[in-house]
C-alpha cells in the first residue's frame, strides 16, 4: 500500500524553459510500474491473510508426539509401546521393561505453582502423562532434562495445549 500511495503522490511534469510544465513519459511508465508492483504485493498479503492461517495441532498429534518421545518398538510386532511396559497390547508378547535415558545435563521445563495442592495436583496430572519430573521444589516443578531443546520446547507446548499449564525452559548444567 505504501508502494501505491507513492506512486500516486509521484509529479510526473517536468519543468520547460519558458516556465511551464510538461508531462514526462518516463516518469509516467516509472509510476505506472509503481502502482502495478505495489498492487500486487497488496494483493498477495491479502491473500496470504485469507488463506494463511496458523497451522492447530490436533489432540490425536499431541498424544501421538507424547508417546513417540516415551516409546519403543515391540520387538515382535514392531508396534510402539511405552518403555516400562512389560507386555506388547498389540501382540500380548512379553517384553523386558527399558530404563529411560535421562541425560545428567540438558534442557529443562520449569512449571511454577502455588505449594499446597497446586503443587501437588499439577504434579500428579505431570506424572500422569510420563513425563519425567525430576528435583522439584515446593513451588517449581522441574521437568527433564532433554538434551535437545526442542524436544523441551515441545513439551512446553503440549503442556499450554493439553493442560494450559505455563512454564518457561532453562539449561541444567547437571551441578
Amino acid at each position: 500500500m505504501i508502494a501505491v500511495i507513492g506512486a500516486m503522490a509521484m509529479d510526473v511534469s517536468v519543468s520547460t524553459g519558458m516556465g511551464g510544465r510538461v508531462n514526462n513519459i518516463g516518469l509516467m511508465a516509472q509510476q505506472q510500474n509503481y502502482l502495478i508492483v505495489g498492487g500486487l504485493m497488496a494483493m498477495a498479503g491479502l491473500m496470504m491473510i485469507i488463506f494463511g492461517g496458523r497451522k492447530q495441532i490436533t489432540p490425536q498429534q499431541i498424544s501421538s508426539l507424547m508417546e513417540s518421545r516415551d516409546s519403543r518398538p515391540c520387538p515382535y510386532c514392531a508396534e510402539p509401546i511405552k518403555h516400562a511396559a512389560i507386555k506388547c497390547k498389540h501382540c500380548q508378547a512379553d517384553v523386558a521393561a527399558v530404563e529411560r535415558h535421562m541425560p545428567a545435563e540438558g534442557w529443562t521445563v520449569r512449571v511454577p505453582c502455588r505449594p499446597g495442592d497446586d503443587y501437588e495436583s499439577t504434579r500428579a496430572r505431570l506424572k500422569a502423562d510420563d513425563l519425567p519430573v525430576d528435583k522439584s521444589t515446593d513451588s517449581i516443578i522441574i521437568i527433564g532434562p532433554y538434551e535437545l531443546k526442542d524436544a523441551a520446547v515441545d513439551v512446553l507446548r503440549i503442556l499450554h495445549e493439553r493442560h494450559s499449564i505455563f512454564g518457561e525452559l532453562s539449561y541444567d548444567d547437571g551441578r
